[in-house]
């Protein structure tokens, strides 16, 4: 069988494409990935035994949906006319936008011969993008959604389960196979991934920035005004660092490096706010406390299963109520608190991960 996995990306960016490239084996099946080389930074290697098809088309993050209309619609010509040569049995649909922009496909040729992972919420306020999201749902053969805070624009069905925003499992066991880790003096805090949410960063330094308890760790990609603001941050503080991207196989070192993550978005953003972010499942994986917003779908979560704190950066007691509630911290119970979640969550991911191979098996009969 043959099948096309279709990103909106970079691959460095879409490490939870293994939830599917896990359960298809690519000497049985042909696999295709068609992706997007948005910058000309560096990328990691196309996953062994995986024919891959970059659209090279470099476009920031931080331009207004207005700008990014081009290449959305530029990608979907690409995508469109690489699923016309290769000739693809099955789809695998990583993002609403990626779908949106291979529409008529999924809703004709492809309908119920394709996997739709929905990632993030993008463009839903508008209803008709929300209703052609409905319908690709619908027109699956199975879809997944990485938060359920995200359901609320959502169908209700059967085809649609959580997936989770879980990658690097592996790097649970090494982390908890060292030494008990010992608390960092100044403590560090660290956030990784892409960089956004400018307001309550500059927030979280303006209470952090020359705290002589505190050391504030950024890793991975930011552009425009973000980027501007944690570089000069960085020179102005001698606390405050930002060290720019990083490799997914980083992960583990920087763990290793953490006392607490930094998990906080803008308690303005309606989107973020019930979104489920890689670094919630990191944290729970390396038995580390994390940061999340008052209020937030992970906020919620971690005052729920004791594995972190709910807080507002922009609290003027901040740095004081996060100092004490690490220096309190209770890592036995945390950890303890951690695999208990973790358990939660990979009985979950297995769930979907049978219902994957179900369908795939499905797909070839």
């Amino acid at each position: 069988m043959k099948i096309a996995i279709l990103g909106f990306t970079k691959l460095k960016y879409m490490t939870y494409m293994h939830f599917y490239l896990n359960k298809i084996d690519t000497s049985k099946d042909e696999v295709h990935l068609i992706y997007w080389q948005r910058d000309k930074n560096p990328d990691v290697s196309l996953p062994i035994g995986v024919f891959g098809h970059a659209f090279d088309y470099t476009m920031s993050d931080a331009v207004p949906l207005r700008k990014k209309i081009p290449g959305i619609l530029k990608y979907g010509k690409f995508a469109k006319k690489k699923i016309k040569e290769i000739t693809p049995d099955f789809l695998i649909v990583l993002h609403s936008t990626t779908g949106i922009s291979v529409y008529k496909l999924l809703r004709g040729k492809y309908k119920n011969k394709y996997i739709f992972d929905f990632r993030d919420v993008t463009y839903e306020k508008y209803s008709f993008y929300r209703k052609r999201v409905a319908r690709i749902i619908e027109g699956s053969a199975l879809s997944f959604t990485s938060s359920d805070g995200f359901r609320k624009f959502l169908p209700e069905t059967e085809k649609l389960l959580t997936s989770h925003n879980i990658s690097n499992i592996e790097f649970a066991e090494q982390i908890r196979s060292l030494p008990k880790r010992e608390k960092h003096t100044p403590i560090r805090i660290a956030f990784w991934g892409l960089i956004r949410n400018k307001a309550v960063n500059e927030n979280l330094i303006s209470r952090l920035g020359g705290d002589p308890r505190f050391e504030l760790h950024y890793y991975g990609r930011a552009q425009g005004a973000m980027l501007d603001m944690l570089e000069l941050n960085s020179k102005k503080y001698d606390n405050v660092f930002f060290h720019g991207e990083y490799s997914p196989t980083d992960r583990l070192e920087m763990a290793k490096n953490t006392d607490i993550i930094h998990n906080l978005y803008d308690t303005f953003n309606k989107t973020s706010h019930i979104a489920m972010g890689n670094k919630y499942y990191d944290g729970v994986m390396f038995g580390l406390p994390q940061l999340c917003t008052v209020g937030s779908q992970m906020g919620k979560l971690v005052t729920m299963f004791g594995t972190g704190l709910e807080c507002d950066p922009s609290d003027e007691n901040f740095a004081d109520e996060v100092y004490k509630y690490y220096t309190e911290l209770d890592t036995d119970k945390l950890c303890f608190a951690c695999d208990k979640e973790l358990k939660r969550v990979l009985t979950e991911v297995k769930i979907g991960e049978e219902k994957i191979k179900e369908v795939l098996e499905n797909a070839k009969t």
